[in-house]
């Protein structure tokens, strides 16, 4: 038993020397006051006593505290340690991704709140870390601090492990999966991150690691994260509008998420049209009439691409209005049992009344951008039109119906991804 107990708490003299060498590593060289401190003088351990290792970087007032073991094994990503720029920092298996919300407790919700890590089937472990060591050490190597401004406690990173023995990715993969794991963030907890860099702002740092304002209304809504999609520029554009607080700003941003790719459904719906249309007996090519329907198809498709159109379309195949429709205000849900004569929309509804009521919802959302875009110009008010009063819940509608698009395209066949929209 005391030989267990020994192996247990105790430290060879290898592992110590390791731990010197580390020590001597990083430090050697540099400043007093831009070093940082393991315990106290790594001269001083012995191999009886100790059990983990306090790190304290400059400026900081709480150790980061690691076992022996973790220290240990971290050591090979210590040697291969590098900053590539202050928002990017690489060892040999890890990489971190320096982020920032555009609302600092958020850092403290994200962390608190919600199981963010996710695991890819190549081997790849993503997670969104606080405090992290190797940003202090970014941070003290770069010696980005000051008396005010502390090293590592300010920032989160998204950490990016790889834990097969494969080779990484390249930068540009690695990037589309970390902006990726961004989007899949803001749509699972509505808290948008951005890449940042490690700096000392304009402003003090404060810590939030006390209770939140804002826990117990979230506290019931702790998800993990959907798996991650190919990324697409749908992805940014619902990241940037997440963000967002002014209501009429969030509604655009949304809107160009649809305007987006929409030209991707009317390209999808012409090509099953054109490839119906030609299938037909050789003889049909030389009737005059036959020709003259195939220009018909070509014009009404062309048709089709006038904004209100593309708007139209993307409700009527980008996704399901009936697994979004009870997030619209009430006064467009009202507007619509009253077009097509239902109390309710829902799975038993005919189809051609649900069509109606797909065109009718993306007529008001084509309408409503009208409103704001042209509010202060000659922009005249139909009924079809959401009230701005309304605009913050008709948000909550369009951020659902932007994912469901986004993800939509991404099972498109690569030939119909058109080259304006990638």
């Amino acid at each position: 038993m005391e030989e267990t107990k020994d192996s247990n708490y105790s430290l060879c003299l290898e592992i110590i020397d390791h731990i010197k060498t580390t020590y001597r590593w990083f430090n050697e060289g540099r400043d007093p006051f831009a070093r940082i401190g393991i315990g106290s003088d790594p001269e001083d351990l012995d191999d009886t006593s100790t059990q983990y290792v306090l790190i304290l970087f400059p400026s900081e007032e709480e150790h980061h505290k690691m076992s022996l073991e973790e220290f240990v094994e971290l050591s090979p990503e210590i040697k291969s340690f590098e900053i590539i720029n202050p928002g990017l920092i690489r060892t040999k298996n890890r990489r971190y991704y320096i982020v920032s919300s555009n609302v600092t407790n958020n850092k403290y919700l994200l962390k608190k709140l919600y199981n963010l890590k996710t695991i890819l089937k190549e081997g790849i472990e993503l997670d969104v870390v606080k405090d992290s060591f190797f940003v202090g050490l970014a941070a003290t190597k770069l010696e980005i601090y000051n008396g005010f401004w502390v090293i590592s406690s300010p920032y989160l990173a998204v950490e990016v492990r790889y834990t097969y023995s494969n080779a990484p990715l390249s930068h540009e993969q690695e990037l589309n999966i970390v902006n990726s794991y961004i989007f899949e963030i803001a749509d699972s907890t509505g808290v948008a991150l951005n890449l940042s860099e490690i700096s000392v702002p304009l402003f003090d740092y404060e810590d939030h690691d006390g209770e939140s304002e804002n826990e117990e209304d979230l506290i019931g809504h702790v998800e993990k994260v959907k798996c991650i999609e190919p990324y697409n520029e749908g992805m940014r554009l619902f990241v940037s509008a997440i963000q967002i607080q002014e209501a009429e700003l969030k509604f655009l941003n949304f809107y160009k998420i649809l305007e987006h790719f929409a030209p991707v459904v009317v390209s999808i719906e012409a090509h099953e049209l054109m490839r119906e249309k030609l299938k037909v007996a050789k003889r049909n090519f030389e009737n005059g009439d036959y020709i003259k329907s195939v220009f018909d198809l070509a014009e009404s498709v062309r048709s089709r691409f006038k904004d209100e159109e593309l708007i139209k379309s993307t409700f009527n195949v980008c996704f399901n209005l009936i697994d979004h429709f009870e997030d619209l205000p009430e006064s467009i849900k009202r507007k619509v049992y009253s077009a097509i004569g239902e109390k309710q929309l829902n799975s038993s509804t005919e189809p051609q009344k649900l069509k109606v009521a797909s065109n009718m919802v993306g007529k008001i959302i084509y309408n409503t951008r009208n409103k704001v875009v042209h509010a202060k110009s000659n922009f005249r008010p139909s009924e079809n039109i959401c009230d701005g009063s309304d605009l913050v819940d008709l948000n909550i509608f369009m951020k659902g119906v932007c994912s469901n698009a986004i993800r939509w395209y991404n099972k498109q066949p690569q030939h119909l991804k058109l080259a304006i929209v990638n």
